[in-house]
């Protein structure tokens, strides 16, 4: 299986991002995971939610203690440097926070921040 990161939001700006991810590319509907193919990258999406059974319920509450009530969208991503330009265009102007499934969650705008501060910027190892 490829890395995947998950995108959490509240559900007004959960759907935007995912408007945003069905024009970000060339998008088709999928069994498991919709694809979206941009560049020479290609990407898993699953804006099922399914996502958060995997997710403890201490980590929930953090979430919701930090955005409210939210949504999440599971990426399947080939690479970081694929994920990086698409991240900016779904993320920005939004709130929530990025779960890296490294162990951290970043609040979009830090995320972008990072990005300008460190473009080559890898959430794989520690800010």
């Amino acid at each position: 299986m490829r890395p995947t990161i998950v995108l959490l939001s509240p559900p007004g700006d959960h759907q935007r991002i995912l408007a945003r991810l069905q024009g970000a590319g060339t998008y088709s509907k999928g069994t498991i995971f919709d694809r979206l193919d941009r560049d020479d990258c290609s990407f898993g999406v699953d804006a099922s939610g399914d996502v958060l059974s995997e997710f403890e319920e201490e980590e929930v509450d953090e979430i919701r203690q930090k955005i409210g009530e939210f949504q999440a969208i599971l990426l399947e991503y080939p690479g970081v440097s694929c994920v990086r330009d698409l991240l900016y265009d779904l993320i920005r102007g939004m709130s929530g926070l990025l779960d890296t499934n490294y162990g951290e969650l970043i609040a979009y705008e830090e995320v972008l921040a990072h990005f300008q501060r460190e473009p080559l910027w890898d959430w794989r190892t520690t800010i």
